[in-house]
């Protein structure tokens, strides 16, 4: 009987810890707008929409249908719930309650709101950085790739 107890009050114990931490998560991506960010990165994904529209030569109407085809597949067909939910997994794996904790208080000064406000756009203008260098060096990848592209076709 006193076994019986004390895994009862350990089983507690252990699903206790577990709630305050999910909540500590929760209450990390409720300070940070994670849905907002989710936009950001959608957002940062524009260049890239861009470049496909000047590699096709689309007209300005053309462009904005393929923009919409993009959000729409952004919007609908993306399990943004569930990448939420995983999102949350890591940092429950990645982090203690403490140090979330620690997170959430710097998320909440004056200096932490303005990092989240600036990260959808930060995000975006890195990646227009990272595809701007990537097509710099792109000669540089064929020459590159030509060697292996011949002993594999052969």
């Amino acid at each position: 009987m006193k076994n019986m107890k004390f895994a009862k009050v350990m089983l507690f114990a252990v699903c206790s810890l577990s709630a305050v931490k999910a909540d500590t998560v929760d209450d990390l991506f409720e300070v940070m707008d994670m849905q907002k960010q989710l936009t950001g990165g959608f957002e940062a994904m524009m260049p890239m929409i861009e470049q496909q529209a000047a590699q096709l030569q689309l007209d300005a109407e053309g462009k904005k249908e393929l923009q919409a085809i993009f959000k729409t597949w952004f919007e609908t067909d993306i399990d943004q719930e569930g990448m939420v939910n995983q999102m949350k997994q890591l940092y429950r794996d990645s982090f203690t309650d403490e140090e979330l904790t620690e997170v959430i208080a710097f998320y909440n000064t004056a200096v932490g709101q303005k990092f989240i406000k600036q990260s959808p756009a930060l995000m975006q203008e890195g990646a227009r950085i990272g595809m701007l260098e990537a097509q710099n060096a792109q000669g540089k990848l064929m020459e590159r790739l030509a060697p292996f592209f011949e002993k594999v076709q052969k």
